[in-house]
């Protein structure tokens, strides 16, 4: 057994002794395959620390969608950190857009662009994962996109609360929890579930409860999973996808668990028009501005413990046993969270 299979293993047993009530996980089961065409709007969340050290995740820890050229819409716990100056996330997170297959990444894509802003709510709770959402400002403008790509957002928060309508979360995260036995980007039909019987902790009007069909095979309900965290929920009307939410959570015990009353929760956007046109208009200030010597800083003097978050993927390149540690501690929680 190599060294990077022995650490991932202790960091399960870690990872197994810390569970919560809710696990605020987020990945696609039960999906189905999602052409990029179809979804134009859709991102992945990479750590790529390729131009510093040459090393990088083979899996993105999260998702988003593009606002425009140069702004994506995510999930704020995907990036945020007590200590943004020591986080591979607020550091070196680099947007893929137009990601079919997730092993492309780094050699076989068309555009990546790094992420220089990070803004999120000043109400966002990392523990309750209220106001769950963050706008990431990138460097310099994404040149393989068009309006064409850019999210869709909805201008009413009611029409399609309800149980009849179909929705579709997209992402690249696991197939079950623990698992990822799929490359393409995957989508998974879901339906509404309201508030009131929408049973986890701390819901609030801005958040969305989805359920899903049950696979009789596996038993487990379509629904969002390990890696998906800030992806899109889509509500397919008047023939275009609209972006109604961004994927923020899911059951403590595994993902689909059918004993939930929703098997996903997500973000509302509509609720947040305000606070996202404020974004991209420059009337907000920045939570964080990651600039090339806090990078170089981070590189010449890596911390010895880093902040955790949620996920969950391999690393690529050559890394230190300490930096290998630190690098899937950090990845596992922030796959396994989000």
């Amino acid at each position: 057994m190599n060294s990077k299979t022995i650490l991932l293993a202790i960091l399960i047993g870690i990872t197994f002794q810390s569970s919560a009530d809710e696990d605020h996980q987020a990945f696609i089961v039960n999906g189905s395959y999602a052409d990029t065409t179809a979804f134009p709007s859709y991102v992945a969340l990479f750590v790529d620390l390729l131009a510093y050290n040459n090393t990088y995740y083979k899996g993105s820890y999260c998702g988003g969608t593009i606002l425009n050229s140069t702004h994506i819409l995510t999930a704020a716990h995907c990036v945020y950190s007590t200590n943004p100056d020591s986080s591979l996330y607020t550091l070196f997170t680099t947007v893929v857009p137009n990601l079919q297959y997730e092993s492309d990444f780094p050699y076989g894509i068309t555009e990546k662009k790094r992420v220089a802003k990070i803004y999120y709510p000043d109400s966002f709770n990392r523990s309750t994962l209220d106001n769950d959402l963050a706008i990431l400002q990138l460097e310099s403008a994404l040149k393989t996109i068009s309006s064409i790509n850019y999210a869709v957002r909805p201008d009413s928060g009611s029409v399609y609360r309800a149980s009849e309508i179909e929705f579709y979360a997209v992402g690249h995260g696991n197939t079950e929890t623990g698992e990822d036995n799929v490359d393409s980007l995957q989508k998974a039909s879901l339906y509404y579930v309201s508030n009131s019987a929408c049973k986890y902790k701390n819901m609030s009007d801005s958040k969305l409860c989805m359920s899903g069909n049950i696979d009789a095979l596996n038993g487990l309900e379509a629904s969002t999973c390990q890696g998906d965290s800030g992806g899109p929920l889509f509500w397919y009307y008047g023939g275009e996808y609209i972006q109604v939410g961004v994927t923020s959570y899911g059951p403590a015990s595994f993902c689909g668990d059918s004993n939930y009353s929703a098997t996903s929760v997500f973000t509302e956007i509509y609720d947040y028009n305000d606070w996202i046109n404020s974004v991209l208009a420059g009337s907000t200030a920045e939570k964080f501005v990651a600039t090339e010597a806090k990078r170089e800083a981070y590189i010449a003097n890596p911390p010895s413990s880093t902040d955790t978050g949620s996920s969950n993927t391999d690393t690529g390149g050559l890394l230190s046993v300490l930096a290998l540690f630190w690098l899937l501690l950090i990845t596992f929680f922030r796959k396994a969270c989000c």
